[in-house]
This record gives structure tokens, sequence and C-alpha cells, in this order.
């Protein structure tokens, strides 16, 4: 005999509720239409949430095809409704106790391979209460942020990601408990590390970006007219998915431009096998843990410099010199290793603790670091474009650095 789960309020995150509530849609899905591969997919599914099967019973429509049914669970149940004609399927999945419901996200993923996921996560009994995230990225040093509001939470084989509501901030993402980016201050960062490799350039027609999945750099990137294509190569499509539903205001539709092409790919080995050459690269990746540690290897600053066209920029995400010195440093040796022109600008972005944050640049034109205030301001009228941190002025002087972080390049 199996007994109903015992345990009604869940605790995560501090937040006490009584379940998960996914609600998913499959866009360009495929095998919507095969019955024994949907109930396959079902049991996979209640198995990758740790969830107890008490009947399944699916029914497939003829002559149009499709698939209705329900997998009844002692924690509650998972349903499908298929329409193969338009290769959509809407999904329901609800679960009590100590299930993992987000599991069976990336089963549904794998099995029916959908050009896009859209998954919608509420909290059913939610009882209203403060929780505190707390980032501690740095050694001895930690940052916490206050809400009340939890967006979205789901976790993959790759990476753990959060969104929610900061009363300041608006809405935050968080993967693997590091602070990625905020709806207040994302433009200082994105508006750094595109807009000054770009018009230092003069005359960029391809773009390359390396990470940035919540869509942010993008966005600044496409923003120059004169650019013929954009490719952002990101190693987790979940990151994207949740971009694209939670995150419209930072990367403003970008992912529709159709200069625009998103690669699901390892950036490691996209730049090992691409034939393509780029103006500029902007590896926009998380700090050196977990799957982005590889991205600040000396062999994969060789693997993108393979695919710069002559006198192209590489510029990267180096940390906060306060707090991440060694980073810095060693990023510094690496490039200067294979450039003629290696170093590093900064901005002052709110978010990231420390101060300045540092961008690694290199590339093999001398001369683009030094581009004269005018050249610079006749560039940044020709672009039209609007800017909340960056102005040619600022851009000169992102590249005089404070003494102590001169040292670390020396």
């Amino acid at each position: 005999m199996i007994e109903e789960p015992k345990d009604f309020f869940i605790q995560r995150n501090g937040v006490r509720f009584a379940g998960t509530h996914l609600i998913i849609d499959l866009y360009g899905a495929i095998r919507l239409d095969d019955l024994q591969h949907v109930e396959t997919t079902l049991r996979e599914c209640v198995a990758a949430a740790k969830a107890t099967l008490l009947d399944l019973s699916l029914h497939h429509f003829t002559p149009n095809g499709g698939v209705s049914g329900v997998a009844v669970l002692a924690e509650s149940h998972i349903s499908i409704h298929s329409w193969p004609e338009h290769k959509y399927a809407a999904l329901d999945i609800f679960t009590c106790g100590k299930s993992e419901p987000h599991n069976a996200v990336e089963v549904l993923r794998a099995n029916f391979k959908p050009e896009r996921l859209v998954v919608e996560e509420h909290l059913r009994g939610k009882t209203p209460q403060t929780t505190w995230f707390d980032e501690q990225l740095h050694p001895g040093y930690r940052t916490r942020f206050e809400t009340n509001n939890i967006i979205y939470e789901t976790g993959n084989n790759l990476q753990r990601s959060l969104v929610f509501e900061h009363n300041r901030l608006g809405r935050v993402l968080m993967i693997d408990d590091i602070v990625q980016t905020t709806e207040a201050d994302e433009f200082v960062y994105h508006e750094a590390m595109t807009h000054i490799p770009v018009l230092a350039h003069g005359n960029a027609k391809k773009v390359l970006v390396i990470g940035g999945g919540d869509g942010g750099m993008i966005e600044e990137v496409l923003k120059h007219k004169s650019l013929d294509k954009v490719v952002m190569v990101e190693i987790d499509r979940a990151v994207v998915d949740i971009a694209e539903q939670f995150l419209p205001s930072i990367h403003k539709g970008a992912f529709n431009d159709p200069r625009m092409e998103l690669v699901i790919a390892d950036g490691f080995e996209f730049v090992k096998d691409t034939a393509e050459r780029f103006d500029v690269i902007i590896v926009d990746s998380c700090d050196p843990v977990g799957p982005a540690a590889i991205l600040f290897s000396e062999e994969f600053y060789a693997r993108c410099k393979r695919c710069l066209t002559q006198g192209g920029i590489l510029v990267t995400q180096s940390g906060t010199p306060f707090w991440q010195a060694e980073e810095l440093k060693k990023t510094h040796q690496r490039l200067a290793n294979l450039f003629k022109d290696a170093g590093c600008f900064v901005a002052a972005v709110p978010l990231y603790a420390g101060g300045f944050m540092a961008f690694g640049w290199a590339t093999d034109n001398t001369e683009l670091r030094n581009v004269p205030l005018e050249t610079l301001e006749q560039r940044f009228k020709t672009a039209n474009i609007t800017t909340n941190y960056y102005t040619p002025a600022v851009h000169r002087g992102a590249f005089s650095l404070p003494p102590y972080v001169q040292k670390l390049l020396s």
C-alpha cells in the first residue's frame, strides 16, 4: 500500500509552500504522435522527479493524431496534451513532498528535442516571508540579497539557475549561487564590454559572444546597425530559455534579431572547430568555476585568436581586481603570451563586490587601445545608439588604471 506523503509543507531557501507546479510548453518538438515514446518519456519523468507512479493513462487521437493523458502520482500528477501537426505540447507537473519535479524538464528536453522549451513555476500554498540569498564567491566575504518573490528556480547537469525579485535591483539572475546580472545595473557591464571593443575597432562586421545567456550582451552589440552578423555560443540552453521568458527587460528581444545566430555548444570547442572569423570576440563567461573554468585558459585564448580577423579584438570578463587579483594577473599573462597588445580596462559595476570590474583586452593592432577621443566621438555619433554608461570619454578613461590594478599587469 502506498501512503500519501505526510510532509504537507516544503521548505526551500526559507520559503514554506505546499507543492511545486510547473507549466511547460514545448515548441518545435518531435515524436509527439508516438504513443509508446510519450509513455516511456512520462515514466522517465516520474523516475527523474523521484516521484511514485500510481497509474498511467494515455489516449491516442485518430485520425488527426496527438496524445493526451496523465500520470497519477502519490505526490499528485504529470499531464500532457500534444498537437503533433504544430510540433507543440503542453504539460503540467505538480508535486508535493520531497520530489524533484525540475529534473523532469531535462527528460522532456532530451526526449522531445524541442526548439524552444518554456517553463513557468508556481509555488502552491506559499506562505509569504522574506528570504535572503547569500553569494560567497570570495573567501571571507559574503553578499546578501533579500527577496519575497522567487520567480523561477531549476537545475540540470550543467548548473543551477535562480531568478528572484529584489526591491532595488529588480529581477536578479543567479547561477550556482553567484549573481550574474540584475535589471537595475546590467547596462554598465554590457555597455562597457561591447561598445569599447566595437567602437575601438571602427569597422567591425562580425562579432562572436561566448556565454552571455541572459541576452544583455547581444542586445548591446546589435545596437550597431553596421554589423552584419553576431554569433552567440552558450553552453546551457536552459539559461537562454529562462532569459527569454523572465528577463525581457535585459535582452529586449535581441534573440529574434535576424543578424543573430544562437549556437548551443561548448565555447571552448566552438573556437577550436569553427571556420568563421570575427572582428571582435567577447567572452562573457561566469567566474572560473565549474564549466566556465576552461574559458580562462591560455589554450582557449589561443583558439580565440585563431578565430579573429587581422587586427581583431578579444575582450574577456576578468573579475574584480581587488578580490580576484590572481585571476586578473593570470588572464593578463596568458593574453600577453599570445597578443602584441594585452591589458585591461575597467568599469564600476554596482553589483560586483570590490569596486572596479576588469575586462581583459587583447589585439595585435597596437593602435586600437589609443584611438583618439575625436575619432571615438565621430564613430559614436555615426552609430547613433543610446547608452546609459558608455561615452567616448568614459571609453578613454576606462584604460586609465589605478596603480593597484596597473601593478597586477606589470
